[in-house]
């Protein structure tokens, strides 16, 4: 067997020898297949129409880049790069069911297929985000910002288109608060064109390539007036519950600033609320009125400030004091042409109601009374005292005085020189 084996050693070296170049040459030759695994593929999406014709809007989630291994000749892989695999995913074979879509891949070089290669992705399928779209309608507001010339204020703003829409995935159209347009230190009266922005409640502008508008720009016109600040008059009217008093009056604004031609302006000092509209008949504790100041101005002029007005009506438990008034401190009005008026007695005494603070510092000097002799002939007359008292008080109970009228006396007149020639005469 040992012999066998020894048997023309030096033929069966040189044959194994030949055997393993002749193997390396019929591998070269026949071209042995390998594999490479190229990274960072874009996933191509295709047939797109078929989600947003049926108002959906999608967002890619998962599996837009992917790596792919390709198995085939070693002569055609080595010669591939990652611009010839093309990696797709077909949004038509998307259901209301899956958010998923299979990916396909293929080898493509110099515009053909390669056949004779397999590509398998290490990602299997496109993860997608679903969901519907919308489409809301919004006013284009006009936002002005900067400091307008002294004595002119915002008057009137207007935008062409007035209205725009909105179009975008569900949730995204739902955070949309309003659209408008900036106008910076608008100082004079404006006409321009501006970009259209998308802002949320907060105030802060949207910037979201999924949604679209129906128009990107508006024109604006911006138009100035003169400004004028005037103040808040409140009237009130009736009377309290009984053992109460009005303690005062509380205004959330004292003034306001509006706006418009300067002879409308010339003619307005104030913005009074009425009587009629605040009446303190019955209040037994506070109340407030709520206004809108643009129904106390007249037509072509406008609220700059805030429009909104707030009156509160302040109730306090009335507390007395009596307060002699004299005589001569009535005032008597109206006395007929040749009467003299004289104020029978001492005067009168007053109670007024209010609250303690107010009670504490009234006296004689700060209330009014007087009293009408209109119509009345010689003699004593009982009349009523009208009385007036400083805001947060008011009279208990009526007062009258003894008022007499009586002629005046006629005047006579001595003519000296008259006197003087007569008794010339008797002597």
């Amino acid at each position: 067997m040992k012999e066998k084996i020894f048997n023309n050693l030096s033929l069966k070296i040189v044959s194994a020898v030949f055997a393993v170049i002749l193997w390396t040459v019929i591998v070269n030759i026949y071209d042995p297949n390998t594999s490479y695994t190229f990274s960072n593929i874009t996933v191509q999406l295709v047939n797109t129409q078929s989600l947003t014709e049926k108002n959906y809007t999608f967002e890619v989630v998962d599996g837009g880049k992917i790596s792919v291994t390709v198995s085939g000749p070693k002569s055609v892989v080595t010669d591939l790069k990652t611009s010839d695999i093309a990696a797709t995913a077909d949004l038509s074979k998307v259901t209301a069911f899956t958010d998923y879509v299979d990916i396909q891949v293929q080898v493509v070089k110099d515009g053909q297929v390669l056949n004779n290669v397999e590509a398998v992705p290490r990602t299997s399928a496109l993860k997608l985000s679903i969901e519907n779209r919308d489409t809301n309608t919004y006013a284009v507001n006009v936002n002005t910002t900067g400091t307008p010339a002294n004595g002119y204020a915002v008057a009137s703003t207007t935008t062409s288109p007035t209205y725009i829409k909105v179009t975008g995935p569900t949730s995204l159209v739902e955070g949309v608060a309003s659209v408008g347009v900036d106008v910076s230190g608008a100082k004079g009266t404006v006409n321009t064109q501006s970009d259209i922005n998308i802002y949320d409640s907060d105030g802060n502008i949207i910037a979201n390539e999924e949604l679209e508008m129906s128009s990107e720009t508006a024109d604006v016109i911006v138009e100035m007036a003169r400004t004028k600040t005037v103040p808040v008059v409140v009237k009130t009217s009736g009377t309290p519950s009984q053992d109460c008093v009005v303690a005062g009056t509380s205004l959330s604004q004292t003034s306001v600033v509006i706006s418009g031609q300067q002879e409308a302006l010339s003619k307005i000092d104030n913005i009074t609320i009425p009587s009629s509209a605040v009446s303190v008949d019955g209040l037994s504790e506070d109340k407030t009125y709520t206004f809108k100041l643009t129904d106390y101005v007249p037509s072509g002029v406008k609220i700059v400030s805030d429009s909104r007005l707030q009156v509160t009506i302040k109730i306090s438990k009335a507390s007395t004091k009596t307060v002699h008034i004299s005589s001569d401190a009535i005032k008597i009005e109206n006395v007929s042409s040749g009467y003299n008026a004289v104020i029978e007695g001492t005067g009168i005494d007053v109670i007024i109601s209010g609250t303690g603070t107010i009670l504490e510092n009234i006296s004689a000097t700060d209330i009014t009374c007087n009293v009408n002799a209109a119509g009345l002939s010689a003699g004593t007359h009982s009349v009523d005292v009208s009385v007036s008292v400083p805001d947060g008080c008011s009279v208990s109970g009526s007062s009258s005085v003894k008022l007499t009228l009586s002629a005046k006396q006629q005047e006579t007149t001595v003519d000296n020189s008259s006197s003087q020639t007569q008794q010339t005469t008797t002597r």
